[in-house]
């Protein structure tokens, strides 16, 4: 039996009712020759603020972008971020001429909680990356104005019934093809309840412009295309379908490998609505064996991620070092996640379990 990692064959391919209706819609675009900024991105932003429950959501290029120009409209002059986060999240802070403050993690994943409940900083802000689709609970017990989250990994999670999105000041979301909610290329989006920051980040996506000819600021071309508001409009309908999926493949992951000592899975808390864009767990050795075993029986894996962020040659002049963050550099020696994709069947799911099993016999 062959477990894929990836979907996307399944998700938009000929046989796809998705498809058909996201096509459907594009031609309707294509007669009008609205591509820019019109009405499907106003759709868009509508239904993303109600799943993000904001009053706002702003669609822009990727979501490195979203944290960039989120960056950029506060003024942030520093920021604290978990080391074994994606680069963008750092990348984007660096573009925005941001101090990286980077910390380490705790077993879950997330970010150190010490940082939390430092004492406040004009002109710093918190940076919680929700990472595998887990809500960082920290972010709803300091003050929502230092918070920006990063919730690529994360549409539809939530904290004591919040959804992620309205922790903080601002988040920014990904909608990159391998995101839970994807296009058909890049997209983002940003969400927040600050009227006057909305205003700002609009104009800054788009050269700063109020009207076709009046520019009243410096801005910059990171405006979401409305073909991808089309797919990420027709996607965002099967948001809790999928997530019900991935929920549902993550438990029955939770429930087949526990009682392995050499497998750790991170705690579950009723207080947590976990997404799973990723299913992670630690094999405390032999980590590359257990992936290739599970390669040698046609079973996709990855591994999210292999190289912490302070010790990536390309932010060495940052000026961290190894040994810096222990508990983030020995989970990326553990790592693995597994597929968890919402098109798996129930026995595939029972394959991966069983083959994982038979490693240890």
């Amino acid at each position: 039996m062959r477990v894929e990692y990836s979907y996307l064959n399944k998700q938009f391919g000929g046989a796809s009712s998705l498809t058909t209706d996201i096509l459907r819609d594009i031609m309707t675009l294509l007669d009008k020759g609205d591509y820019t900024l019109g009405d499907w991105v106003d759709r868009f932003e509508e239904a993303f603020a109600q799943v993000a429950g904001t009053k706002h959501a702003i669609g822009v290029s990727n979501g490195t972008d979203a944290l960039f120009l989120i960056y950029k409209a506060l003024g942030i002059k520093s920021a604290v971020t978990p080391t074994n986060t994606f680069l963008a999240t750092v990348g984007a802070m660096i573009q925005a001429d941001v101090k990286v403050e980077l910390c380490d993690v705790e077993e879950d994943y997330l970010m150190s909680s010490t940082p939390f409940y430092e004492p406040f900083e004009e002109g710093r802000a918190i940076v919680p990356v929700h990472l595998t689709g887990r809500p960082v609970s920290e972010a709803m017990n300091v003050l929502p104005s230092i918070i920006i989250e990063d919730a690529a990994q994360a549409i539809g999670g939530s904290v004591g019934g919040r959804p992620v999105g309205s922790l903080g000041r601002a988040a920014a979301f990904s909608l990159h093809p391998l995101k839970n909610i994807n296009v058909w290329g890049d997209g983002g989006v940003i969400t927040t309840n600050d009227k006057a920051l909305a205003d700002t980040i609009r104009l800054l996506r788009n050269h700063g412009l109020a009207t076709r000819d009046l520019c009243t600021m410096p801005g910059y071309n990171h405006r979401l295309s409305s073909i991808q508001a089309i797919v990420g409009f027709h996607c965002l309908k099967t948001l809790y379908e999928l997530t019900s999926a991935r929920i549902g493949n993550a438990k029955r992951y939770d429930e087949g490998l526990a009682g392995y000592d050499e497998i750790i899975i991170p705690p579950r808390y009723p207080s947590l609505k976990e997404v799973f864009h990723t299913y992670v767990i630690q094999i405390r050795d032999d980590r590359d064996g257990m992936q290739a075993w599970l390669e040698k029986h046609e079973i996709e894996t990855k591994i999210h991620y292999p190289i912490p962020v302070h010790i990536q040659p390309g932010f060495s002049f940052l000026g961290y070092k190894e040994g810096d963050f222990p508990i983030a550099e020995r989970q990326a020696e553990r790592i693995l996640s597994l597929p968890v994709h919402q098109y798996l069947t129930e026995d595939q799911v029972d394959f991966v379990i069983q083959t994982i099993q038979e490693f240890y016999c």
